[in-house]
């Protein structure tokens, strides 16, 4: 982003909006800061953040970076450009042949393909590339000109393959092909421009016409001979030997192909480049590999001059011999010397093919052995294979996935088909659609077949009629183009073992697909489960979706897959069957939440499982399973408290509740009503909380359960005190400490005393609050809660740091941050940080102090944690204030204000106010201090926090002080 405006401000917000989907976080001037920070420190190292020799500047809430103008591709490209313009305008022809190929030199491949695009380096990007389209006309026309015909033509011939509709380029290559005497492939030109005009709905323009106007008349058809056979015309009859005819078999392309730009060059690069020149087209049914590929037998016709030939494998199984006959008749063999046998044949097809260059297209090949049995000889023979396999087996072949498509392209697609007109006016029908259709193009082609079919019929009408229809697929379908049908060929052809667990996942439906979650719907050991995972990826039926935070392989099924794989289920399989692989998932997540890596890397096991319990408990609760569903949804529930943000720990918490209470056990309803106030709590939303702990708390006074009471006001306790009720909440930790202790449960008696200890801390009773948490900490670590261990060492070490003891809290922060990272638990990690933060600040020692101050702030803004992370937003301003950064820490202060406010935080609202009065100090705004002083004054005192009352009205006299004396 700097770099695309060098020497010019660039606004934090420009910055956010680029780097943030939608509504930036709170922090995201904080987290954008501590970025700047770093590249300040990588391209000047040894020089502070002020200095007027700095590379990045900030100035206002801009950053600046400046660069000479050699310094940078970009400006140096548009430099050599301008001077080739210059110098053709001038008639210096060769001297702008040389700037111009110098400019382009410094192009590697497309502008910014490496990096992630926003809408503003999007348009960057757009410019550039335009600029590039520019200078590459001009240095064709400069190399016409000079009679450099052969390097413009391949050059002009490279940029068609990419975009065939560029009618300045076509018009360019007909030229040059006119100048060489190659009229016949000029007029080719001008037919497949005109083509790939017309699927856009564009008419060729002037340049193009004129262009055209230069084509000779084409020449009359020479006949055929009698007896079979052929004359030997055209450009590729040298490769067959006597007798021989150019085939063209390849049908006819699609006038409204749609995108799949990349995968077109791609195919190119590797039927017309060194080594074997052998490409699979692998892909799910309906997914467009032989709409592709006949695209790419269309563009590369010149390339093969010894012609095209083609075969249909899936209406032709078994029958290598037929297709091998066809394929020698094709290339001028007389039927009548055609030998009978398969292996004749194929020693035929090979000695005929060994020095030719012809391409052979096979579609929707079954197998490997298909494929081998008709590759021909020649080195400089192309294969194109589509098959729904991958092909492992192919030595050399390169296979080329491919996948659904982009939004994008499947609007243009529904538009070619439907009608612009009709989609752009109704956008949001016309998403809505193509949603249904899940990218899948021949889903997109059906869906607007039916729209042409229909011009009566509003988008919205269509839409309406598949959603209310008993399945998406009964409605893909439109005369022969039938997309169940597609996927059931797919699904026929795998072994039984192979579509049992096709089936079971289609009754589970979960969104990321483990091995370990295959082995167990089959009920086997994890290496079988892997083995036919791989293999519904072999059959295009599962797709890999990457790896997850373990490094482990996850697997999805495509939505229309998925609804097919579900109604076979119903079909094929029993009830019982179907219940038992959804009651073997549900054991399976309890045994990894309870005894798994859920315990181990809470955080890290939520955010890869979130999705596939919250799916789990809702089938259990379809099913009625009450009980069983509550159980996977508490036990998940108190795991994801580590994610308070996300939307899975909202929504497994509720459905627990719901589980909980259909299931008529109170005792499991109160336990899920604590569980969703401490989450609401979590998310600073007060009024929800105190009822949900309070309903859960009355609960358990009516069972009589006394420890799982102390446990609930323990909750309470915690939004009682930080709302500045701390009488209260004394008197509920005090009542839950002598229940905790009366029953023996230790760690109830834990979190009481850690509750206890932070409103001892707030009173600045620093010895009862480390009293406190010492017991806390031996109890903790007698039951073995690491969790709770690193709470009590951060809040104990919190005690030492405002008691000014700050190598103990050093100490205590790397103990909790060594458990916290060894149990994968980012939250704690991230709060640990922020403590260790302000220890160091507190040292003098404020790089390190930067360092975990701004990695907190990442970690608390990933897991979606709003108050946290305003927290440590507030100890980055305070930083930043200790360093001078003034305008920085003016900015993430009253941000982080802004978040308090919005949370309705009072007590951080308090902090907040109580140092932008020390930064207003240091910046001499007496009047602004004393009224942030006064106010963080008055909520300390009605939150009942006199150690930070003492401390706000100690810096307001100061500050009045001071302020009498300037």
């Amino acid at each position: 982003m700097l770099l695309s405006s060098p020497n010019q401000p660039v606004t934090t917000e420009m910055l956010a909006a680029e780097l943030w989907r939608g509504p930036a976080p709170g922090s995201s001037g904080a987290v954008l800061q501590g970025r700047i920070s770093t590249l300040r420190k990588l391209l000047c190292p040894e020089l502070p953040a002020r200095s007027p020799r700095q590379l990045i500047r900030t100035r206002q809430g801009c950053y600046t970076l400046m660069l000479d103008d050699a310094e940078l591709d970009a400006t140096e490209f548009l430099r050599l450009t301008e001077a080739g313009r210059k110098a053709a305008a001038q008639g210096d022809l060769p001297q702008a042949s040389r700037h111009l190929r110098a400019g382009l030199a410094l192009w590697r491949g497309k502008a910014l393909q490496d990096t992630g695009r926003g809408p503003l380096l999007s348009g960057y990007a757009g410019v550039l590339e335009q600029h590039k389209l520019a200078a590459l006309e001009q240095r064709f026309e400069i190399d016409i000109a000079l009679g450099d015909l052969t390097g413009a033509i391949s050059g002009l011939t490279e940029q068609l393959t990419h975009d065939p509709a560029q009618e300045n380029f076509a018009a360019l290559l007909i030229e040059a092909l006119v100048a060489a005497g190659r009229g016949a492939a000029a007029r080719d030109v001008f037919e497949n421009t005109r083509i790939a005009l017309d699927a856009v709905g564009v008419l060729p323009g002037t340049r193009l016409e004129q262009a055209a106007g230069r084509l000779l008349p084409e020449p009359p058809a020479v006949p055929l001979a009698h007896g079979g056979e052929r004359t030997r015309t055209g450009q590729g009859t040298a490769g067959y030997g006597g007798g021989a005819a150019c085939p063209a078999q390849v049908p006819a392309q699609l006038p409204d192909f749609t995108g799949r730009g990349e995968l077109l060059e791609r195919i190119r690069g590797e039927l017309t480049g060194r080594g074997p020149r052998l490409v699979v087209l692998s892909g799910p049914g309906g997914i467009g590999k032989s709409t592709l590929a006949i695209r790419s037998a269309h563009l590369l016709r010149r390339e093969f001059g010894d012609g095209q030939v083609v075969a249909d494998l899936a209406t032709e199984p078994g029958q290598p011999s037929e297709v091998l006959r066809r394929f020698l008749l094709a290339i001028g063999e007389a039927e009548e010397t055609i030998p009978h046998g398969f292996v004749e044949r194929q020693q035929l097809w090979r000695s005929r093919t060994a020095d030719a260059t012809v391409l052979v297209l096979l579609d929707d090949a079954r197998d490997e052995g298909q494929v081998r049995a008709l590759l021909p000889a020649g080195e400089e023979c192309g294969v194109l294979v589509t098959s729904r396999r991958r092909m492992l087996g192919l030595a050399g072949a390169k296979t080329i996935p491919v996948a659904a498509f982009a939004e994008q392209d499947a609007w243009q697609l529904l538009s070619g088909i439907a009608g612009r007109e009709r989609v752009v006016a109704e956008p949001e029908a016309a998403r809505k659609l193509l949603r249904m259709c899940a990218g899948l193009p021949l889903a997109v082609r059906i869906v607007g077949a039916k729209l042409a079919a229909r011009p009566h019929e509003t988008l919205v009408e269509l839409a309406d009629r598949i959603g209310a229809g008993r399945s998406r697929l009964a409605e893909m379908r439109a005369g022969d183009l039938d997309v169940r049908a597609t996927i059931e060929l797919s699904y026929a052809e795998c072994a039984e073992r192979t579509r049992q667990a096709f089936r079971l996942l289609g009754t589970v439906r979960l969104p990321a697909v483990s091995r370990a979650a295959v082995a167990t719907l089959l009920g086997v050991d994890r290496a079988t489960g892997a083995e036919v995972a791989e293999s519904l990826v072999e059959a295009q039926l599962l797709q890999v979706a990457g790896r997850d935070a373990f490094g482990e392989l996850r697997y999805q099924l495509h939505d229309l897959i998925a609804e097919f794989a579900e109604e076979k289920s119903r079909t094929e399989d029993s009830e019982q069957v179907r219940d038992a692989a959804l009651s073997a998932m549900i054991i399976h997540y309890l045994e990894a939440v309870n005894a798994g890596c859920g315990r181990r890397y809470p955080a890290r096991w939520c955010m890869a499982e979130a999705d596939n319990v919250l799916v789990a408990v809702y089938a259990a609760l379809e099913r009625g399973w009450w009980e069983r569903a509550w159980q996977l949804a508490d036990a998940f529930a108190e795991l994801a408290t580590v994610r308070p943000g996300s939307a899975s720990a909202r929504n497994v918490t509720v459905l627990a509740v719901w589980a909980g209470r259909c299931s008529g056990d109170p005792r499991a309803e109160a336990r899920s009503l604590r569980r969703l106030g401490e989450l609401h709590w979590q998310q600073m939303k007060v009024g929800s909380a105190m009822r949900y702990l309070s309903a859960a708390a009355q609960r358990y006074r009516d069972l009589g359960d006394q420890v799982e009471l102390a446990r609930t006001l323990v909750a309470e306790s915690d939004v009682l005190a930080e709302t500045g009720r701390v009488r209260e909440a004394r008197t509920r930790l005090g009542t839950a400490i002598e229940v905790a202790q009366a029953a023996g449960d230790d760690r109830t008696q834990a979190a009481a005393l850690d509750e206890l200890g932070g409103v001892h801390s707030d009173a600045g009773e620093f010895a009862a609050a480390e009293r406190c948490f010492a017991e806390a900490l031996r109890l903790s670590s007698g039951v073995g809660d690491e969790r709770a261990r690193v709470s009590v060492l951060k809040r104990l070490a919190d005690v030492l740091r405002r008691a000014g003891h700050y190598d103990r809290a050093v100490t205590l922060l790397d103990e909790a941050l060594a458990m916290a990272r060894a149990a994968g638990d980012a939250h704690w990690e991230a709060h640990a940080l922020r403590s260790l933060g302000e220890v160091q600040r507190f040292q003098g020692d404020t790089g390190k102090a930067r360092t975990s101050l701004v990695r907190s702030l990442e970690l608390f803004t990933e897991h979606g944690h709003r108050h946290a992370v305003a927290y440590s937003l507030r100890s980055l301003g305070d930083l930043q204030a200790q360093v001078r950064e003034h305008e920085q820490s003016a900015e993430s202060l009253n941000r982080c204000k802004s978040m308090f406010e919005a949370l309705g935080d009072r007590r951080g609202q308090a902090y907040t106010l109580r140092s932008l009065g020390g930064l207003y100090v240091r910046t001499g705004r007496w009047r602004e201090a004393e009224r942030s002083l006064r106010a963080a004054l008055a909520i300390f005192d009605d939150l009942s926090m006199p150690w930070y009352s003492q401390d706000a009205a100690r810096a307001l006299a100061r500050t009045r002080s001071w302020s009498s004396a300037s």
